[in-house]
């Protein structure tokens, strides 16, 4: 699982018609005000990730490459609402979620967890890839590894928790590798693979 890479999938557009209330009771109980830096000038998200519904994404160069995306990315959380407003309308596709969870890199992990919460929502709704489920919890992205570097997190505990004990999650590599998360196991190995191998 360590040298695991994002794959990103088709690029066909998932309608959402049903369940979108459930959804919509998922993400709006995660949003929470924000307090914007009146220095700072706010991208407009909803124009940002819809010019991205056709992208391809070979490497993760493309993406900090882009000056929009690194600027949404250093400041995360004044768009976290926003992403978790885009993921509950159902209006996306693939790459544009792992695109979502690249830019939520610099997140918090209690505001990260509220997001993999959701993602985990709308995988259970069959709107989400399990591959996607996956990249949210360990993406390569910048090595930042939130869930695995809070593996003692009580909200990261309960997330790993319902992840484990859901019937649908069927990749059976991802399953084994669970309880290494949750241990600390895959934070300390992780570590010492940055540190022999050189971290980006």
């Amino acid at each position: 699982m360590k040298n695991r890479f994002i794959v990103f999938f088709s690029f066909t557009m998932i309608a959402v018609n049903q369940g979108c209330s459930n959804n919509s009771q998922n993400s709006q109980k995660h949003l929470v005000p924000v307090k914007l830096d009146p220095h700072y000038h706010k991208i407009d998200f909803a124009s940002f990730i819809d010019k991205r519904k056709n992208d391809t994404l070979d490497f993760y160069e493309a993406l900090l490459a882009d000056k929009a995306f690194v600027n949404i990315m250093e400041h995360g959380e004044f768009y976290r609402n926003d992403v978790m407003t885009f993921l509950d309308k159902g209006n996306f596709n693939n790459m544009q979620v792992a695109i979502c969870i690249c830019a939520m890199q610099n997140l918090n992990v209690d505001d990260y967890v509220k997001l993999c919460n959701l993602i985990l929502s709308l995988y259970n709704d069959n709107k989400l890839p399990e591959g996607i489920l996956q990249d949210a919890i360990s993406p390569e992205f910048l090595r930042k590894r939130i869930i695995i570097n809070n593996y003692n997190n009580p909200r990261v505990i309960n997330l790993l928790k319902s992840i484990e004990n859901n019937k649908k999650v069927s990749n059976k590599d991802f399953r084994k590798w669970l309880p290494d998360i949750l241990s600390g196991k895959s934070s300390k190995e992780l570590k010492e693979f940055d540190e022999n191998n050189g971290s980006d």
